[in-house]
C-alpha cells in the first residue's frame, strides 16, 4: 500500500473515527432518553389517571350516596303530603291545577324529549300545568295533587322526570302530563297508558310494596331514556299500603356525567354494568346495561339500552373481582388488557343489585402526549443525524484534500529514494538520492547513498562467487563412472557458494591395466581460499596419477605441492583415495581422513578401511601407507566427509556414525545412486531447521 494510501487511512481514522463515535453516543443517548422519557411520562400519566379515576369513582359514590338519601327523604315526604290528602287532612289549593314559575319554564322543559327509531331526539309538548289522571271511580281525590306534585318537580327540575301517584282501587296520577303532538292523540296517549301500566313493575315485581324499594335500570317509553324507578308506599289511615308513589329519575342525571368525564381524553367510555352470570360461559360477568350515547343530547348524554352485552375482555380474572366489588357495594379502579391496548376500568355501585357506572379509559389515550414527545425525540434524532451526516461528508472531503497535498508533500523525498533503489535494482550504481532534508528521510537517502559503492562491491563479489561457484561444480564429476564389477555413485552439497569438499574418479591405465580412482577430500575450512585450494590439489591429482605414478608415489608428490600453495596459513586437506583394478583387487591410500567404512555382505558388521598418514599440507615431507584388499560381490564401501555425521539438529544433537551405520544398514540392498541419495534426505530431514554448518561429500562403491 502506497504512502498516500497509508496518510489518508490515518487522517480518516483521526479525523472520523472520533465523530463517527460521538455521533453514536449521542443518537444513542438521544433514543434512549426518548424512549425513556416516554416510557416514564406514560407510566406517570398512568397513574395519575388511575389515581385521578380512583377520586371521581369514590366522589361519585359519596354523591350517589348523599343524592339517594335526598331523593329517598322526598319521596317519604311526597308520600306522607299524598296521606295527608287523600285522608282529608292535609291542605291543597282548589281546581287541580299547578302554575310554574316563568324563570323555571326553560329548566323544566329541557330534559323531555323523545328519541325516535332514526335516534334524532324529538321535543315533547309538556304541560307542567296539569297532571295525566286515571280514574277507577267516578270522582279520584289524586286530582287535587297537581300542585304537591308540580312543587316537587319544581324544587328538583334535572333530577326528577316523573312523579306517579297510584292506589289500589285503580286511580293514578302522572306529573306532569304530555300534550298529544305529531304523533297523534291516540299514538301519544298508548305511550302514556302503557308508561303508566308499566310504573308498577318498575318496583322489582311488586306494585305496591310496603317499603322503598329501587328498581334495575330500564327504558323510559315515553322518552326513551334509560331511568330509575323509587317506589315509596301510600299507607291508609289503619296502615295498610293503600298504594305507591313512584318518583322517575334520569340515570344520566344521577350520574353527573359533565363533572365524571371532564378530565378523560377522548374515548373514554361509560358503561352502565351489571354482575350476573354469563348464560353462554355459566360464569360470574358483566352484563351492559346501559352504553352511553357518544353525541349530547339536552344537558346530558343519551344513554342506550344493551339488551344482551356482556363485557368479554381476554383475561375473565378482573371481570370477576369487579362483580364481587360491585356486590360488596365497593368501588374501584382496574388495569385490563384489550384487544387494542391496555385500558383502565373504573366502577362506583349504584345500587344494591350491583349495576354500577363503568368508565373505560384507553391508556393509548393517556400516553398521547408522552408517544408525540417520543415521537418528537426521535425527529430530532434524525434531524441530527441528517446533520451529522453533512458534517462527516464535509469532514471525509476536507480529510481526502488535506491527504492528498499533504501526502504529495511529505512523499517528495520518499519517491526520489524510491526511484533510486529502482535505478540499483536495475544495475545501475551512477545514480543518487538527491534529497536535500535534514529529517530522517534525508538521513535514509544519504545513507543509502553511502550504500552504494559497498553494494557495488558486494555485487561485484558475489558475482565473482558465482563464477567460481560455476567453476567448481564444473570441476566435479558430471555423472556417475562405469566400472566392471562395481556400482559406483557420489554427489556433494555445499554450505557456502563455494567449499572444500572434493569428490572425483579418475581413470587410468597402469602396468596393471585399466583402473578407477575414486577421491574424496576435504580442505580445512569453507569458502573461497578452500575452494581454491581443492581446486589445486584437483589439479596437481589428476595430473600425477593421469601420467601412471602409483598411489605410494603421487600422494606425497601432492602433498609437497600442497604444503607450499599453504605454507604459513595454516590450511591442509585431507584425503582419501581408492583404486579399483580389473582383477577385482582394490588399493587405498588414507591422507588424515576418515577411514572408509566397508559393509560386509548381509549388514552384520562395518570394518574401516585403515592407513598411517597426515594431512596433506601439514609438512612437506610425510609417508603415507597403502592398503590393499581383494573384495567379494556385496561388499559397499562408503567414504564420506565430516560434514555428514557432524550435522547438528535444531535442538544440538549431532547426525553421528552410529545412525549413519544404521541407516545404509537397513537399506544395503539399494543400488549405490539410491544410498547416496538416501543419506542426503535422511541428514537434510534431521537438520530440520538448523543451518547446514559443513560441506559434505559421499561416495558409495558397491561389489555386484
Amino acid at each position: 500500500m502506497r504512502i498516500r494510501s497509508k496518510l489518508l487511512i490515518f487522517f480518516l481514522l483521526v479525523s472520523l473515527v472520533p465523530l463517527l463515535l460521538v455521533w453514536a453516543g449521542v443518537r444513542r443517548d438521544m433514543t434512549s432518553m426518548g424512549e425513556n422519557l416516554a416510557d416514564r411520562s406514560g407510566d406517570l400519566l398512568v397513574r395519575k389517571a388511575s389515581q385521578s379515576l380512583e377520586r371521581v369513582v369514590a366522589d361519585h359514590a359519596a354523591i350517589l350516596y348523599r343524592e339517594r338519601q335526598m331523593l329517598e327523604a322526598t319521596a317519604w315526604l311526597l308520600a306522607s303530603r299524598v296521606e295527608g290528602v287523600l285522608s282529608g287532612h292535609g291542605h291543597v289549593p282548589q281546581g287541580g291545577t299547578y302554575v310554574p314559575p316563568e324563570d323555571r319554564l326553560a329548566l323544566l322543559n329541557r330534559d323531555y324529549y323523545s328519541l325516535g327509531m332514526s335516534g334524532v331526539p324529538q321535543p315533547l309538548d309538556v304541560d307542567f300545568g296539569r297532571a295525566a289522571v286515571r280514574s277507577g271511580g267516578a270522582d279520584t281525590p289524586l286530582a287535587g295533587l297537581t300542585p304537591v306534585l308540580g312543587q316537587i318537580k319544581s324544587e328538583h327540575p334535572d333530577l326528577l322526570l316523573w312523579l306517579d301517584v297510584a292506589l289500589k282501587d285503580g286511580d293514578r296520577v302522572r306529573y306532569p302530563e304530555v300534550r298529544p303532538s305529531m304523533m297523534g292523540p291516540m299514538g301519544m296517549r298508548g305511550r302514556e297508558r302503557g308508561m303508566m301500566d308499566s310504573m308498577g313493575r318498575r318496583s322489582g315485581g311488586n306494585a305496591f310494596p310496603s317499603g322503598l324499594t329501587w328498581s334495575a335500570p330500564q327504558v323510559d317509553r315515553v322518552t326513551g331514556r334509560m331511568v330509575f324507578a323509587l317506589n315509596a308506599p301510600i299507607r291508609d289511615v289503619d296502615g295498610a299500603v293503600a298504594g305507591r308513589l313512584t318518583l322517575v329519575v334520569p340515570v344520566d342525571a344521577v350520574l353527573h356525567e359533565q363533572s365524571r368525564t371532564s378530565p378523560f381524553p377522548e374515548g373514554t367510555e361509560s358503561l352502565l354494568v351489571g354482575p350476573q352470570v354469563d348464560p353462554d360461559t355459566d360464569e360470574p360477568g358483566l352484563r351492559i346495561v346501559a352504553r352511553e350515547r357518544a353525541e349530547r343530547v339536552g344537558m346530558g348524554h343519551m344513554w342506550i339500552p344493551e339488551p344482551d352485552a356482556w363485557l368479554t375482555p381476554e383475561d375473565t380474572g378482573p371481570t370477576q373481582r369487579m362483580a364481587e366489588s360491585m356486590l360488596a357495594g365497593k368501588s374501584g379502579v382496574i388495569s385490563v388488557a384489550g384487544a387494542s391496548g391496555g385500558e383502565l376500568w373504573a366502577f362506583a355501585p349504584m345500587d344494591e343489585s350491583g349495576v354500577s357506572l363503568l368508565l373505560i379509559v384507553p391508556e393509548k389515550e393517556i400516553v398521547k402526549d408522552a408517544r408525540a414527545a417520543r415521537g418528537y425525540v426521535a425527529g430530532q434524532v434524525r434531524e441530527h443525524n441528517a446533520k451529522m451526516g453533512a458534517v462527516v461528508l464535509a469532514v471525509a472531503l476536507a480529510v481526502v484534500l488535506m491527504a492528498f497535498f499533504l501526502s504529495r508533500l511529505f512523499t517528495r523525498n520518499i519517491r526520489e529514494v524510491a526511484h533510486a533503489v529502482r535505478c540499483v535494482a536495475l544495475g545501475d550504481f551512477s545514480v543518487r538520492a538527491e534529497v536535500r532534508s535534514c529529517d530522517e528521510v534525508g538521513r535514509l537517502a544519504r545513507a543509502f547513498n553511502d550504500m552504494i559503492p559497498e553494494l557495488q562491491d558486494k555485487v561485484r563479489m558475489q558475482n565473482s562467487l558465482e563464477v567460481a561457484q560455476e567453476v567448481q561444480l564444473s570441476l566435479l564429476p558430471g555423472h556417475d563412472p562405469e566400472f566392471p564389477g562395481a556400482d559406483i555413485a557420489g554427489a556433494s552439497a555445499y554450505s557456502d557458494e563455494t567449499g572444500g569438499d572434493y569428490y572425483d574418479f579418475i581413470p587410468r591405465t597402469t602396468d596393471r591395466g585399466n583402473s578407477l580412482v575414486v577421491a574424496v577430500g576435504d580442505v580445512s575450512g569453507h569458502g573461497v581460499q578452500a575452494a581454491l585450494t581443492m581446486a589445486s590439489a584437483r589439479a596437481y591429482l589428476r595430473s600425477l596419477l593421469s601420467g601412471g605414478a602409483p598411489l605410494d608415489e603421487a600422494v606425497p608428490a601432492v602433498n609437497r605441492l600442497v604444503f607450499e600453495d599453504t605454507d604459513g596459513s595454516g590450511r591442509f586437506m585431507t584425503l582419501f583415495l581408492l583404486e579399483l583394478f580389473e582383477d577385482g583387487a582394490m588399493e587405498w591410500v588414507r591422507a588424515g581422513h576418515d577411514p572408509a567404512l566397508l559393509l560386509v555382505p548381509g549388514g552384520e558388521r562395518f570394518d574401516e578401511l585403515p592407513g598411517e598418514g597426515l594431512p596433506l599440507g601439514v609438512i612437506p615431507d610425510a609417508d603415507f601407507t597403502v592398503g590393499r584388499r581383494k573384495p567379494v560381490p556385496g561388499q559397499i564401501v562408503f567414504i564420506g566427509t565430516d560434514g555428514i555425521w557432524e550435522a547438528v539438529s535444531p535442538s544440538g544433537e549431532m547426525f553421528g556414525k552410529d545412525r549413519f551405520k544404521a541407516l545404509v544398514r537397513e537399506n544395503a540392498n539399494e543400488n549405490a545412486a539410491s544410498l547416496v541419495q538416501i543419506v542426503d534426505q535422511a541428514v537434510t530431514a534431521f537438520r530440520d531447521t538448523a543451518p547446514q554448518r559443513d560441506d559434505m561429500t559421499l561416495a558409495v562403491v558397491r561389489w555386484v
